[in-house]
């Protein structure tokens, strides 16, 4: 077994001379684990200078040793994951604010459930998920205020309830638009009806 193991392990694709944007993708990824607080100061000063002299992608390899687990199909192919394509900040950007928008428009056939559900599926601390509560907010805000006009209007019998419904399911529809438009172009727009009742169920920071 360890000799099939080692066999897999020095596929000729491994002599192949570490590319720059190798080089750059590992390096960026034993930075983003120092952060994390994965791997020590020492740690992180050995293992860069090991990706910073790698010659192939064997001595690349190196590097990561009892760091990253590496399946077997990536040995054979010599495809580590820490230098793998990284996803470009302009198109981790763009999906952040897609989500955000789907979040607030996702009410039109989800009602709560659809903010609720980008917001638990999000990262937090993520623009997505600020924009989930937010939509998830103010839905519950709007929910509850026609409930209480509409039990209002039936009780009292008063017709100016029964007028003031229309206006607010427009108010209700444009601030919706709005704040979906809003995440889409990636502002960090604060709705109006939130000045006014500070309800907050899920936490928009």
């Amino acid at each position: 077994m360890l000799v099939n193991m080692n066999a897999i392990y020095e596929h000729p694709s491994l002599k192949m001379q570490v590319t720059p944007e190798q080089r750059d993708r590992a390096e960026s990824w034993l930075k983003d684990a120092y952060a994390d607080g994965r791997i020590s100061e020492s740690e992180f000063d050995r293992r860069i200078g090991q990706v910073l002299t790698a010659d192939s992608r064997k001595e690349l390899n190196e590097a990561f040793y009892g760091l990253v687990q590496i399946p077997t199909p990536s040995r054979a192919l010599g495809a580590h994951p820490a230098y793998q394509p990284l996803v470009r900040p302009e198109t981790r950007e763009q999906a952040g604010r897609g989500a955000a928008a789907v979040a607030h428009f996702s009410v039109f056939f989800l009602w709560l459930f659809g903010p609720g559900l980008v917001y638990a599926l999000s990262t937090p601390g993520t623009y997505a998920r600020r924009e989930a509560a937010k939509s998830f907010n103010f839905q519950l805000i709007s929910s509850i205020a026609f409930v209480l006009v509409a039990v209002l209007g039936g009780v009292t019998g008063l017709d100016i309830f029964g007028w003031l419904l229309p206006f607010m399911g427009l108010g209700w529809l444009v601030l919706t638009i709005v704040g979906g438009a809003k995440a889409l172009q990636g502002e960090d727009w604060k709705n109006p009806v939130k000045n006014v009742i500070k309800l907050e169920v899920l936490s928009e920071k």
